[in-house]
């Protein structure tokens, strides 16, 4: 059996019979959570690539290769800046090394390989050309004796390469139309043939195939040992399977081809490229050589087939015996293909569909191979595993090969290769950032670049910084949290994190290797701490500590812009207050005092109220105290103690007055935060508002909020909510901020159809709705900022970290009585 490959030139490979494809890599598309419209749009566009080949020869591949983890987090290390750099860079070699301990020092990543047969265009003959011809004709005749005397060395026309490479840049751009796609290299051909032949342990980007060629005499010469060269290794051929022995290993290939189609492949849900990334754990490669053939020619094929039924359904009726139901369900399927033939007039395809599964042993081989029956046993597929065909097989997969035997060809439409969701994968985040967790689906890791949104990536949807984290009590969302603002910590950015049940409190002692970076400012009711959040005491630029104490102050007594009697009044106190020299909210009650009448010491009444509960206090200066709360450590922690916060079902007038304060006190730590914001545009920061869903309820918090994502997305900041509800993130406008999506589990069943409607997947969907409401802590719905929506599972990889972001309560310890 010979090697069919004869040259490689940049993305084209000729066959021994002359024949040329050009290969490309066609990016992979994500296909978790789309809609059945959306799965439409992807499989007509697939089924108008195949159509539009009229004529010719398709090969497409589905590969297993490897990429390295040591790799990725080494260019995430690249990421790192800051402060913390060194102990970050650190922290990321630990994570390296206990991930290559877990799961190897390689992840299995599929890629798509799609070739199509390039067919030059009729030209006129001419002498040139019949001249031209001619000399072809010699030139091939010498080089075949000269192979077989010496066998050193292929050469190929430059002019040859140069007319097909014309006819590949218009295939590409009929390709680019519909997908994306990437012209293969050489270093891809030898990759994949070195696949093939048995090697393994080296990462895709890091592979590179040595082929040096010569030009003589408008020729390009290459020694026919470099084309041959990745095959290195001993084959020996069984009845069922292949044994290919390298230098280091030796491993067991065995090939499935279709026996048979039992039934309708039903669109969607039957992408089996897709679900069989997702349904074995070891690697798999499939490959499918199509021939296309012309409308003309299958209709006169089917006609013929269907003249055979005829004669064995008329043959049985003179018999007086009844037909073959086999025969009977045939002829129906040809009545119904040749009518649509007829109809649509499109070509037939012509289908080698073979499967090569791999395995270090022989028993492990036995075991993929039932695996793999079953899963296409379960679509209505029969696969077949033919005795002393494995080496025919396996040639089916080396670029530009041609179909090995026509025992198993299955004849069928373009929709039917277009359903078998080619191309179609679960893509989360980056190639590499701040490692995260894996997908549940693929286990694949999962990187994320919190500043990256603003850059205007290639491909995103989004441009905003912003992120949610949203769900149920208990399922994962604070420590989820947690994590993503300690690495982004880590990798360079600057943290505020409003923390209004105080638990973080012990981060300094439970994160020691970043515990002179972390800044935990701790408010009690202590007369220290008297007058730290007041308005005019916090806020740096008076003109914002004016507006702030305006919204403070509107909001605990409840007076509306709109009461032309009482606010007028307040605001003037207060802009006399601004203008003073001693300038704090007690003032403000002075400042009404002076003007005595009875709507100003209405006002003043209600304000001194509330001056009387115990952590009251923060809010209300006298005017001495100078700011003190600072920002410049990288990680910021505010802590108010004894705050009472309203549940989430909560309705604003019905707060008590301690729950009033303790929202005023945090729309003023998070104006406060407006000021990081407003720091150096090159550093990302991120505000972290923890319980978020209490002052985004009020309508001070509303208008906080957004001008709070709208200056970060303009200062390369990020505001990261976490709350329970998708409804406490107000309307469509604030929703469309929001670039990272994080879902935990829910029970509730309307929250859950919002929270999918948030994530803009199929609301009504029940498959959707169950995957959300079956997670598990630690584990949930993302959707990164191109969009692409999957289910993950946070790894923090460090015990210390899993104990340092617990939140729940520690365990009761059963004292064992001595008496």
């Amino acid at each position: 059996m010979t090697y069919p490959i004869k040259y490689i030139e940049n993305n084209l490979v000729w066959n021994t019979d002359g024949e040329c494809f050009a290969y490309y890599e066609l990016i992979p598309y994500n296909y978790s959570f789309l809609s059945p419209d959306q799965k439409n749009q992807v499989h007509d566009s697939f089924r108008q690539l195949i159509a539009q080949n009229r004529d010719g020869k398709i090969h497409a591949l589905q590969i297993s290769t490897e990429s390295s983890i040591r790799t990725a987090q080494e260019r995430s290390k690249e990421e790192i800046s800051g402060r913390l750099k060194k102990i970050a860079e650190e922290k990321v070699d630990q994570q390296t090394e206990a991930l290559i301990e877990m799961i190897g020092e390689n992840q299995v990543d599929y890629r798509f390989y799609i070739g199509f047969k390039l067919l030059l265009n009729e030209k006129e003959v001419s002498v040139k050309t019949v001249g031209e011809e001619v000399k072809n004709a010699f030139s091939e005749f010498f080089k075949s004796v000269n192979h077989n005397l010496m066998g050193d060395f292929v050469s190929m026309p430059q002019d040859d390469v140069l007319r097909y490479q014309k006819v590949e840049k218009l295939l590409e751009n009929k390709l680019t139309r519909r997908f994306k796609v990437r012209a293969l290299t050489k270093d891809d051909f030898g990759y994949l043939i070195e696949h093939l032949y048995g090697k393994s342990g080296t990462a895709y980007d890091d592979y590179e195939y040595h082929l040096p060629k010569d030009e003589i005499d408008g020729k390009t010469l290459i020694k026919r040992y470099d084309l041959i060269k990745p095959t290195r290794c001993l084959m020996e051929e069984k009845q069922r399977h292949l044994r290919i022995e390298q230098e280091d290993e030796t491993i067991y290939a065995a090939y499935f081809t279709i026996d048979s189609i039992i039934g309708e492949l039903e669109f969607p849900n039957s992408e089996i490229f897709y679900y069989q990334q997702q349904q074995f754990t070891f690697p798999i490669d499939t490959s499918m050589n199509i021939d296309i053939v012309s409308n003309k020619k299958a209709l006169t094929t089917v006609r013929n087939k269907k003249k055979e039924l005829k004669d064995l359904d008329n043959h049985a009726w003179q018999n007086d015996t009844e037909t073959n139901t086999n025969v009977v369900e045939a002829l129906d399927s040809v009545n119904e293909l040749e009518n649509n033939l007829d109809n649509t007039k499109e070509s037939m395809y012509k289908l080698s569909y073979v499967i090569r599964v791999t395995a270090p042993d022989l028993e492990e081989l036995k075991r993929r191979c039932n695996e793999v029956k079953d899963f296409y046993d379960d679509v209505n597929i029969k696969l077949v595993r033919p005795f002393g065909d494995m080496l025919g097989l396996h040639q089916e997969f080396l670029p530009a090969s041609k179909r090995y035997m026509n025992d198993y060809v299955q004849y069928v439409t373009s929709d039917f290769l277009a359903g078998l969701g080619f191309g179609a994968t679960q893509m989360l985040g980056e190639k590499e950032g701040i490692y995260i967790g894996y997908s549940l689906d693929t286990g694949r890791n999962v990187y994320l670049k919190p500043d990256l949104a603003s850059q205007g990536v290639k491909h995103s949807v989004t441009n905003a910084l912003s992120a949610a984290f949203v769900g149920s009590l208990g399922g994962g969302k604070s420590f989820s949290n947690n994590l993503l603002v300690y690495y982004s910590v880590l990798f360079g950015a600057q943290a505020l994190i409003v923390d209004p049940k105080g638990e973080r409190g012990r981060w300094k002692d439970t994160l020691p290797e970043i515990a002179h970076e972390i800044n935990i400012v701790n408010l009690t009711s202590e007369d220290k701490n008297k007058g730290l959040l007041d308005p005019y005491v916090i806020m740096t630029n008076v003109k914002d500590s004016e507006s702030l104490a305006i919204d403070i102050l509107t909001f605990l007594t409840g007076i509306s812009s709109r009461d032309g009697e009482k606010f007028p009044v307040l605001r003037k106190a207060i802009r006399a207050v601004t203008n003073s020299e001693q300038r704090g909210l007690l003032k403000v009650i002075e400042e009404l005092r002076v003007e005595n009448n009875p709507v100003s010491n209405s006002i003043a009444d209600h304000i001194e109220s509330f001056t009387d509960y115990d952590f009251a206090q923060l809010l209300f200066s006298d005017g001495e105290l100078k700011q003190s709360i600072s920002l410049e450590k990288q990680l910021n922690i505010i802590q108010v103690a004894d705050l009472v916060l309203p549940d989430s079902d909560t309705e604003f007038e019905e707060y008590t007055t301690m729950e009033l304060l303790s929202v005023a006190m945090l729309i003023v730590i998070s104006t406060f935060a407006l000021d990081l914001i407003h720091t150096d545009r090159s550093r990302f920061k991120i505000v972290d508002l923890d319980e978020a869903w209490s002052f985004l309820q009020v309508a001070q918090g509303k208008a906080l909020s957004m001008k709070l994502v709208r200056a970060g997305r303009a200062m390369n900041a990020g505001v990261y909510f976490v709350t329970q509800n998708t409804d406490d993130l107000l309307d469509e406008k604030m929703k469309n901020n929001i670039g990272l999506k994080f879902a935990f589990r829910s029970t509730d069943s309307n929250e859950i159809k919002k929270t999918l409607a948030f994530f803009g997947v199929d609301p009504e969907d029940e498959a959707n709705q169950k995957r959300l409401q079956e997670l598990e802590n630690g584990q949930c719905l993302i959707q990164d900022i191109y969009g692409r929506v999957g289910v993950i599972q946070f790894h923090p990889i460090f015990e210390e970290l899993l104990h340092a972001f617990d939140t729940r309560p520690p365990k009761r310890k059963e004292v064992e009585d001595d008496t």
